[in-house]
């Protein structure tokens, strides 16, 4: 995601961006050039079960190289009477997350979400329901789903219906039989709510919006909760089935493959149905509304290319779907083959400034994207591209993590701006070092809840990566970056997993270099000295 954010200039947050996830400024008169202190550097599944995030995940001091217990954390047993509805909102019980703690609900891991609503603009009603198949890795009495917001009419497990209580930001559910680690259940819950979408607890936009031809969600960091009912924390993925009715001659558009559309009983609206085959976490989902078109090619590699476009726009978008191809040929050398089924664009009625990593098809505003080939529009493409390898391919285990996307994301923009001739990757690092040496923000490393989002994990972070890149040398540098995303694909990783890489690749210890750059604040004001085999 990205966000306008940064020191002088220019201030681009990624946020993967949800907006802001991928957010990027959009100021005019935009100068490429930066101060230059640092050297000219030319820029260039192993299946597994989802890490578990352990309590108090932020260590309070730099990590070592070894990275924490991945076995999942005993939760303190529930007392709650599920029979009395609470007097107030409640914390959450949360998973351990510490900076969002009412985020993911202790021993629920989903491994697929059917989502079916109906949505009609004009009504500005969510009527729906989402059926969850829930693997338990603990034993419960009663469990919980994350929901600040959707009104529940009932939950059933496995076909019967259950009791249930409203505890915002909650739902707790109590099966009518205990329910043992390991067991797999059905979980359906049928819901209405009203979208608002607002700020999230990171201070950025979240939630579902409306437009006038349409809507859109943003569900980053803490959005997806607000309109349905979920296990909404990054560490948890899962495939995912969209239904979504709405009014004929509007189309809606979700993750993944189009499997079809079929006409509703009534003849005067019909079910758009997408498949995400990939596993995914809800805050990466997109679902859109509106007069789109669907526009299909694939790359000459075969890779299926699938964009949504506002169909009054598609003439003036169709130059930014054409040059797809030419960023993901420029990546696959430095990040591996690309690591998802499919790509595309979604450009929407949504407010300017705003950019997405949504799953598979990142979401833009058509306020950004005027100029093909200019600065504004190759950063957010090129950011958001990056992101289906870091951030998407791997997602952060705990919201601390991510740097994992943000600074990687920013490192490759610079990287792709560096190769269309409109900044270098050396004055961006030097621009961004100076500007980390006032301190302002917490360590890369080490970000706050209320500036998850902030510089210091876009450009800030990008400078902890140039600084690894010219210690352990490029071959190192790129290898640890392919590993990542091949390696973890499917999976939510933390830092201490990609220290742990870093090391092994480069085959020395790393921890003075993490330390100082990961989790210094303010990092060293120069950069390490080329020692490693040679940049290029």
């Amino acid at each position: 995601m990205l966000r306008r954010s940064r020191p002088g200039a220019l201030t681009l947050v990624v946020v993967s961006f949800v907006a802001l996830a991928g957010c990027a400024g959009t100021d005019s008169g935009v100068t490429a050039q930066r101060s230059t202190t640092a050297g000219d550097v030319p820029s260039v599944t192993l299946p597994g079960t989802e890490t578990t995030v352990p309590a108090g995940a932020e260590p309070s001091t730099p990590p070592s190289s070894t990275p924490p217990s991945t076995e999942p954390t005993p939760d303190t047993p529930d007392t709650t009477d599920p029979a009395s509805p609470s007097t107030g909102p409640s914390t959450g019980d949360g998973i351990g997350d510490e900076l969002y703690p009412a985020l993911g609900n202790p021993g629920v891991d989903v491994q697929d979400y059917l989502v079916d609503i109906d949505y009609d603009r004009s009504v500005g009603v969510i009527d729906g329901s989402v059926t969850m198949q829930i693997e338990f890795t603990q034993d419960r009495e009663q469990f919980t789903l994350d929901s600040l917001g959707p009104a529940v009419s009932s939950v059933a497990i496995d076909g019967d219906d259950v009791s249930f209580v409203a505890d915002e930001p909650e739902l707790r559910i109590t099966p009518d039989e205990p329910i043992e680690a390991g067991d797999t259940h059905e979980v359906v819950v049928v819901f209405t709510a009203t979208p608002d979408g607002s700020s999230s607890l990171s201070g950025l936009p979240s939630g579902w919006f409306t437009t006038p031809g349409g809507s859109y969600v943003l569900n980053e960091p803490d959005g997806t909760r607000t309109w349905l009912p979920s296990n909404d924390h990054p560490s948890d993925k899962a495939t995912w089935t969209f239904r979504i009715t709405v009014p004929n001659g509007v189309t809606a558009v979700a993750n993944g493959r189009l499997v079809g559309t079929t006409p509703s009983d009534d003849v005067a609206s019909q079910t758009w149905e997408w498949r995400e085959d990939e596993p995914m976490p809800t805050y990466l989902m997109l679902l859109v509304t509106g007069d789109y078109e669907i526009v299909e090619s694939s790359t000459a590699d075969g890779l299926p290319l699938v964009s949504a476009v506002l169909r009054d726009e598609l003439p003036t978008m169709q130059p930014f779907l054409d040059g797809i191809e030419a960023q993901i040929e420029f990546f696959e050398p430095l990040f591996g083959p690309y690591p998802l089924d499919r790509y595309g664009l979604a450009i929407t009625d949504s407010f300017g400034g705003l950019a997405m990593e949504t799953q598979g098809r990142s979401l833009f505003s058509r306020d950004d994207l005027r100029a093909p080939g200019g600065f504004i529009e190759e950063l957010l493409l090129s950011h958001e591209l990056a992101h289906q390898w870091f951030g998407n391919a791997v997602s952060p285990a705990r919201w601390g993590d991510i740097w994992l996307n943000e600074s990687f994301a920013t490192y490759a923009q610079w990287m792709w701006l560096e190769h269309i001739g409109l900044t270098t990757v050396a004055d961006e690092t030097a621009f961004a070092l100076e500007n980390r040496q006032s301190g302002d923000g917490d360590a890369t490393g080490s970000p706050a809840a209320d500036d998850l989002f902030g510089y210091n994990s876009y450009d800030g972070g990008a400078v902890v990566l140039h600084a690894l890149r010219l210690t352990i040398g490029d071959d190192s540098f790129f290898e640890v970056l392919q590993r990542w995303a091949a390696d973890n694909e499917g999976t939510s990783r933390t830092t201490e997993d990609f220290i742990e890489l870093a090391e092994s690749v480069a085959g020395e210890q790393l921890d003075e270099l993490f330390d100082a750059w990961l989790f210094g604040d303010p990092p060293p004001a120069g950069f390490p000295s080329v020692s490693a085999p040679a940049l290029g």
